[in-house]
């Protein structure tokens, strides 16, 4: 079994500059075993956490792997973000570029759904509309005032439903995938060429 620790104190495998200034000295281990990764805090002073769905959980020891998200210390420039791997590759994010680009284009093709879907939709409440003229003239229907008017009032009803059905989910798909392009060192949003190029031009990650 192989251990890391990680603090303020350590440079190996990479080294925690002192701006992390909520980072404590003997902050957290790291142990390796085969396939089986454990991170284990060491009563620092704020904390360490992994990220869960999008959001930092604190943690004292628990089983993670090595795409797992890691923060020592607090929220923002004051605590130290990475990913479990780092610990193996400190200065390699070759892999994580990878990663990003999959995700950017993922997000490119959910946005191209998106406004394809957006422009169907321009055409539902129409189309109901029509429906809802020929049903009213349907026997049975056409006689019934109570029957005529519930024709009329479907498209306001049902055009709603299919409009959350074909956008919402997309939409909040967009949002997530969006959220996930950060630089995997600095932990600052990326721009288009960044993950073309493989390379954050603000802090030089590659």
């Amino acid at each position: 079994m192989t251990s890391f620790t990680l603090g303020r104190d350590y440079d190996i495998p990479f080294s925690i500059d002192g701006k992390h200034t909520s980072v404590s000295h003997n902050h957290a281990s790291i142990e390796i075993d085969g396939n089986n990764w454990t991170l284990i805090d060491n009563d620092s002073t704020n904390g360490t956490f992994i990220e869960d769905n999008g959001i930092f959980r604190q943690c004292k020891k628990i089983r993670i792997s090595p795409n797992t998200w890691i923060r020592l210390g607090e929220q923002g420039h004051r605590g130290f973000y990475f990913k479990a791997r780092r610990v193996l590759h400190p200065n390699d994010y070759r892999e994580d570029f990878e990663e990003l680009y999959e995700t950017y284009q993922e997000l490119d093709e959910s946005k191209r759904q998106l406004e394809s879907h957006r422009r169907a939709v321009k055409f539902i409440t129409p189309l109901l509309m029509c429906l809802g003229l020929l049903l009213s003239f349907l026997p049975g229907i056409k006689d019934n005032g109570l029957a005529v008017r519930a024709s009329f009032m479907l498209p306001g009803f049902v055009s709603p439903f299919i409009q959350d059905i074909m956008l919402n989910k997309l939409e909040k798909r967009i949002k997530k995938l969006q959220g996930e392009l950060i630089c995997p060192k600095c932990r600052r949003s990326l721009g288009k060429d960044d993950i073309i190029n493989r390379e954050h031009s603000f802090c030089h990650a590659h």
